[in-house]
């Protein structure tokens, strides 16, 4: 890739996560969704190259909440943090046509200041509506004020197996890629906010969860559910 330096990188070639590159939340229950975020190896694990996130239905305690289901979120914070730059992940959803409804992996960017902003380079939620397509977006704030964009595949669906899905973050500009494609693009001219929010630092996040926005599981969903990640890749210029 002309103009692109390889900056930061896990191949996932290890026996486990590298804890020099993330932090692994436990104990965490959130009000977004429906599972707990734990730090176990049933959960996230590292084996043949590949980091699997594994979402399951069993019972656990975080935040004084008792919860139906364990999740992973990996992150960045405090660890690697960038302004601008390309930014790559190769995985495989676990979302099939009849058993993901409320299973919701991303790989997504939020900043180190805690404020408005966030940029979504992939997130694949399941359930009949949704598990074809990817989803790409980015926020302003919560209320929510954002855009998002559903990008059906011409053939197959996120779960049929690896894709790559990619953010090119510029000062002017943010595009969005599924394996090699370019699917979208936001920049001053689509959106007000794009100076305010998108000229600091943000960090990485990896995480899949379990219900929220678009649905939570039901009879049909299928655990335990795995986020399969190959590889994630940032290069700046």
């Amino acid at each position: 890739m002309p103009g692109w330096r390889l900056v930061w990188s896990d191949e996932f070639d290890g026996a486990g996560v590298d804890r020099s590159k993330w932090n692994l939340r436990d104990g965490e229950g959130r009000d977004i969704d429906r599972g707990c975020n734990v730090d176990d190896p049933e959960n996230t694990f590292v084996a043949g190259g590949v980091l699997t996130l594994r979402a399951q239905r069993e019972t656990a305690v975080c935040s004084s909440q008792t919860r139906e289901y364990t999740q992973s979120y990996l992150d960045t914070i405090g660890r690697a943090s960038f302004r601008y730059g390309r930014f790559e992940v190769r995985a495989q959803s676990p979302n099939g046509p009849t058993d993901s409804k409320g299973l919701w992996p991303a790989f997504w960017l939020r900043p180190d200041d805690g404020g408005r902003g966030e940029i979504d380079v992939v997130e694949l939620p399941g359930g009949a509506a949704f598990y074809q397509a990817a989803t790409l977006g980015i926020f302003y704030d919560y209320t929510p004020v954002k855009q998002d964009q559903r990008y059906p595949f011409p053939t197959g669906y996120p779960g049929d197996g690896f894709h790559t899905y990619t953010t090119e973050w510029e000062p002017d500009a943010i595009r969005w890629y599924v394996d090699g494609r370019l699917v979208w693009r936001r920049d001053r001219a689509t959106t007000p906010w794009f100076d305010e929010v998108f000229h600091k630092p943000y960090n990485l996040r990896l995480n899949f969860q379990v219900g929220g926005w678009l649905g939570d599981p039901d009879a049909a969903t299928r655990f335990p559910a795995d986020f399969r990640v190959d590889h994630v890749r940032v290069w700046q210029r």
